[in-house]
């Protein structure tokens, strides 16, 4: 059986039935849903939640439940791709770069995405139960989908999330920002004066997910790399409404189709983005919608931009471990945690053998993509894992009129609201032990073999040892 959405939270469901939430009381796609979610992030958990009965916008019970936090946690990410916690990243770099397979084209009647037609006037994608997350979103979003469009030389497909603005029963407003492949793509279709076909695939296996949104360069394939990360080719089929030669995801939830004219811009936004601050309204394209088509009983994926940013660190730390291991080959682990929204901030772990090392590394992440902002390089006996321990090297492995490295005038983030425009100064930290032979001061310690004698549980009670307030309890 092909892998899809469905397999993925049977699978998962089975296993970690404590980790996935069915919320069966009918809730509002305006904030509602959003607020269930908000209230698991304040308590530091991200379930997946399946909203079994949801209200649209139009105030009518969507024939579809949506559900959210698929890829909510590194937990999730790395189970989806037989992978660990620590190794995630690394493993997604890999097998989207060294394993990529060629997907397979397969018919429509074998196609579960054909089995829901509908096309013209009988769309209306207020009737989906896509959320408006926050307070100042102008309406709901598509933010788990897929955008899709090919290159119009090379004809080599693209895929990227890309934020969609629900404006009317057939039109989306979809923000391309201007680094993206797709944004490139779109260009290249204007100066050549012609529409770019366009779709977004909504609901798929987190693998396939992945792979999809998997930095490259451009134009090259990201449905290859998604069957490199899934370990299986991605099944596609012609499109509805596009031509056979524009295919998209067999297995997907949902597909919706349609063009980009030339030039056509409208307003959109303001949007609850990844950084957690609301991006300003700005004119984006507007993707005249075609057709959709749908699975029997489909599940509508949305991700909750701007409230877990788990998903973003893990794929940007694919892209800067893949940098990073060509400068500095003794890279260890590259994190992104979320106190830099999950794509500012980067802690990279090296075997240090040599002086320059940790200034080469800080370069490559720096210039992998304009959203790393801040690299910290430690050694690797600090869990990158842990702020605490990421910050103690600093403290005590630095100086920074030596260590602190500014890059001035560098391509950032349009989204970050600390810049004017996307112009950003960059900057990194060397908190490493100088190179052996050099000596430096050993850390405090404990003997193991003592450490293995004496055991907190042979000695407090557990429930007493529950009971102690965690370090930072008010």
């Amino acid at each position: 059986m092909a892998k899809d959405l469905r397999t993925f939270l049977d699978e998962y469901e089975k296993l970690f039935p404590e980790d996935v939430v069915r919320i069966k009381k009918p809730l509002s796609v305006i904030h509602e849903c959003s607020a269930i979610v908000k209230h698991f992030e304040d308590l530091g958990k991200y379930p997946i939640i399946i909203f079994e009965k949801v209200i649209t916008s139009k105030g009518k019970e969507s024939a579809f439940p949506c559900i959210t936090n698929i890829l909510g946690t590194r937990k999730k990410l790395a189970h989806a791709i037989g992978s660990n916690f620590e190794e995630v990243g690394i493993d997604w770099a890999r097998r989207a770069a060294e394993q990529k397979l060629d997907p397979v084209v397969v018919d429509a009647k074998d196609a579960p995405c054909k089995e829901n037609i509908i096309l013209g006037d009988e769309i209306d994608l207020f009737d989906l139960p896509a959320l408006k997350h926050h307070s100042m979103d102008p309406g709901p979003y598509i933010t788990a989908g897929n955008l899709t469009c090919y290159h119009p030389d090379s004809w080599i497909d693209n895929c990227a999330f890309h934020r969609g603005f629900i404006a009317g029963p057939r039109e989306l407003r979809s923000y391309l920002t201007p680094f993206t492949h797709a944004a490139n793509n779109l260009r290249e279709h204007e100066a050549q004066d012609k529409e770019m076909k366009v779709a977004y695939w909504i609901g798929h296996h987190p693998a396939f997910i992945m792979g999809g949104q998997t930095r490259m360069s451009w134009p090259e394939s990201h449905y290859q790399a998604a069957g490199g990360v899934a370990g299986e080719p991605l099944r596609l089929v012609s499109s509805q409404s596009l031509g056979k030669d524009f295919l998209v995801p067999a297995d997907a939830e949902f597909i919706i189709e349609g063009i980009m004219r030339p030039g056509r811009r409208e307003l959109e936004g303001p949007f609850g983005e990844y950084t957690r601050y609301f991006g300003p309204q700005l004119l984006s394209p507007v993707f005249e919608v075609a057709a959709i088509t749908h699975r029997n009983n489909p599940l509508w994926h949305s991700f909750m931009v701007g409230i877990n940013n788990n998903y973003a660190g893990t794929f940007t730390e694919s892209t800067v471990y893949a940098a990073v291991k060509k400068a500095v080959p003794q890279v260890q682990r590259v994190y992104l945690p979320l106190s830099g929204c999950g794509r500012h901030h980067v802690y990279i772990q090296i075997r240090k053998t040599a002086e320059g090392q940790p200034r080469d590394a800080i370069m490559a992440a720096l210039s992998c993509c304009e959203w790393v902002k801040h690299v910290i390089v430690v050694d690797e006996d600090i869990d990158i894992y842990d702020e605490r321990w990421v910050m103690w090297a600093v403290a005590t492995r630095s100086q920074w009129d030596k260590d602190l490295i500014v890059v001035p005038g560098c391509r950032g983030s349009k989204l970050d609201p600390s810049v004017e425009t996307y112009i950003t100064t960059k900057g990194g930290i060397d908190a490493t032990k100088p190179a052996p032979p050099a000596r430096f001061s050993a850390k405090v310690a404990i003997p193991d073999e003592v450490l293995d004698k004496i055991r907190l549980p042979d000695f407090v009670a557990a429930d007493d040892i529950g009971r102690v307030p965690d370090l930072n309890q008010r």
